[in-house]
Order: structure tokens, then C-alpha cells, then sequence
């Protein structure tokens, strides 16, 4: 498996407040991503608990949905 960059993940992850209307499942662990929660944004739009998209990124480069690919080392 291919890992991605560590230098390119922190740059390309977006911080977003998850806002009214917003709500969604983290599809890492499947669990809300409530209102008033920080959240991580891939560059592809998808969003996903700060923890649960670091950890699936230590272990390849892909959005888990869409498979946009981060540059690898």
C-alpha cells in the first residue's frame, strides 16, 4: 500500500465546523459528525472526524469514498 505524503496530508486536510444542514456520517467509522464539531475536509469535499481520516491516511492516499489520491512519498 502506498502511503500519503504527511507534509501534503496537513496541508490538503481542511478544518471545517460542521454547521445546521450539514450533518452527515463519517463513512471512516460511521458515526455523526454532529453540529459544533471540527472536522476534517479532503480536497475532494468529503468530510470525516478529525481522527478517523488521519488514521486511514497513515495506511494509503485515497479518499475512502471517491479515491481522490493525495501525492505519496
Amino acid at each position: 500500500m502506498v502511503l500519503a505524503k504527511e507534509s501534503l496530508v496537513k496541508e490538503m486536510l481542511k478544518t471545517v465546523r460542521i454547521e445546521v444542514g450539514d450533518e452527515a456520517d463519517c463513512m471512516i467509522c460511521l458515526e455523526e459528525l454532529e453540529v459544533g464539531f471540527d472536522a476534517f475536509r479532503m480536497p475532494c469535499s468529503h468530510t470525516f472526524h478529525g481522527d478517523c481520516i488521519e488514521k486511514w491516511l497513515r495506511h494509503g492516499h485515497c479518499c475512502p469514498i471517491c479515491w481522490f489520491k493525495i501525492p505519496a512519498n
